[in-house]
């Protein structure tokens, strides 16, 4: 980086840098920005924008952009902004709509644009969306769990009859089920049923929540849990309603139904629930 320290060694930059805020920066040839992405939604594009002064004073603005992926996967790229002191940096939502818990960034300066990547300093971490971003200096560094997530409703499919209702969280995800609503139609086989929810990790079982009540054959019978529900049945309807625990499950943990006397013919129907969801990084 001979015109850095070209420059440093002249007395009107080292006056400049010296007026500088302290958060200024010092970027070499070999230095760069890399923005890593996890997000859950379609459409997005990230907008990387800035200023650095380059060895001879001038106040350069740089700007670049990054598709991420929309599975929740990383997303990765390299922003070369050239030799100089970096003086601010932000990453907003330009174009698509994310909400916060849908998409969530980390911006690094690095060494190195092929092969090893070094990294050297984070300069942000957080969620952005089409009207807020995450800005360097200033904004603070955001755990992907930290604060609240995006409400949105699970990608159920709707169960065979005979089978069980069971929803898996996706990888990088993180959920707190807030409200489940189902119905069971069961078939003509005389025997009761009874419908409970279950929380695992995929093998084992750490929360079982039985609704408390029992269907009988060739009955239509809606079932609705949330957060604090007290068990009773709505006056004039068919509709159940039973508790749903605060609980938080990362990827890989399943929601699903254990159904006590569950009939071939028995049907359950297309479930739908609210959710919080997180980027879990």
């Amino acid at each position: 980086m001979p015109e850095i320290l070209e420059a440093l060694a002249d007395t009107q930059f080292r006056r400049l840098l010296a007026a500088l805020s302290p958060s200024a920066m010092l970027i070499g040839p070999d230095d760069g920005l890399r923005i890593r992405s996890f997000n859950s939604v379609g459409g997005v594009n990230l907008a990387i924008e800035g200023r650095r002064v380059e060895p001879d004073g001038t106040i350069v603005p740089f700007a670049d952009r990054h598709v991420p992926a929309s599975d929740r996967s990383e997303g990765t790229s390299l922003v070369n902004v050239g030799p100089g002191v970096l003086l601010n940096v932000s990453v907003r939502a330009s174009a698509g709509a994310p909400r916060r818990g849908q998409c969530y960034v980390v911006l690094d300066v690095v060494r190195g644009f092929t092969g090893a990547i070094q990294p050297l300093a984070c300069l942000l971490q957080g969620y952005v969306t089409d009207t807020s971003r995450r800005a360097w200096p200033d904004s603070p560094l955001e755990l992907s769990a930290e604060g609240p997530g995006v409400l949105t409703t699970a990608a159920f499919t709707d169960p065979a009859a005979g089978v069980e209702i069971s929803v898996t969280v996706p990888p990088n995800a993180r959920w707190r089920p807030l409200a489940l609503f189902y119905a069971l139609v069961t078939d003509g086989t005389a025997a009761n049923r009874e419908s409970a929810l279950v929380i695992d990790d995929g093998a084992t079982v750490y929360a079982r929540v039985p609704s408390g009540f029992t269907q009988t054959a060739t009955l239509t019978v809606s079932y609705s849990a949330f957060h604090h529900a007290p068990r009773f049945t709505l006056a004039q309807d068919t509709t159940k309603n039973f508790p749903l625990p605060r609980i938080d499950m990362p990827t890989g943990h399943r929601l699903r139904t254990i159904t006590t006397n569950l009939q071939a013919g028995d049907n359950y129907g297309l479930p739908h629930m609210l959710l919080e969801e997180w980027i879990e990084d």
